[in-house]
């Protein structure tokens, strides 16, 4: 599914944000660049087992156990298992790895998610969404890339009760639609 911007623009201003968007201008990409063929297809993913209403729960409970990594951040599951998880309710997941920038510009992000979620890009947060929530969309992230490569990801995402949503979009440079972000744009060292 493609949204377009004017849809994105939209659910953040009802969400009540003050801006549409919130811009990072200083993000570097990862040094030194991983050389071809070294990163395995997709994210890391570590879950734990956690109540949580918020992300920084999740992340207080350390790295927690691996799972089968994800392809890519594109999970509406409803009330079935949470991500790559064996489990439907109470999951938090600590994502990590790389995302690509493959040209420089003004790239904008978003996450749809339920519940909780927070975006990191070179260390930076870039997105936050972090408390219990039905399905909905973060506030756009502009990402001014200077550098085009690949940068380090990190994202911490929890599910409480019922349903389960976790979705990274983004808008390329020279696109004019949010889409979910490919497959092809994530990796991980093995």
């Amino acid at each position: 599914m493609r949204w377009g911007l004017g849809f994105v623009v939209v659910v953040a201003a009802l969400m009540g944000s003050a801006a549409a968007f919130a811009s990072f201008d200083n993000l570097m990409p990862a040094a030194p660049q991983p050389a071809a063929g070294t990163l395995q297809p997709g994210l890391a993913v570590n879950y734990v087992d956690v109540k949580a209403r918020h992300v920084d729960e999740v992340e207080a409970e350390g790295d927690g156990e691996p799972g089968e990594p994800l392809p890519q951040l594109d999970y509406q599951s409803g009330d079935g298992k949470v991500l790559t998880s064996e489990h439907v309710d109470l999951v938090g997941a600590r994502i990590r790895g790389l995302i690509n920038f493959d040209q420089p510009g003004r790239w904008l992000m978003a996450t749809q998610s339920n519940d909780g979620v927070r975006v990191r890009i070179d260390g930076q947060v870039v997105i936050e969404d972090p408390e219990v929530h039905s399905d909905q969309f973060s506030m756009n992230a502009e990402l001014n890339i200077a550098t085009p490569g690949w940068y380090k990801l990190d994202v911490t995402y929890f599910e409480r009760k019922s349903t389960s949503t976790l979705q990274l979009y983004w808008q390329r440079p020279d696109g004019s639609e949010f889409e979910i972000v490919p497959a092809s744009a994530f990796g991980h060292a093995p």
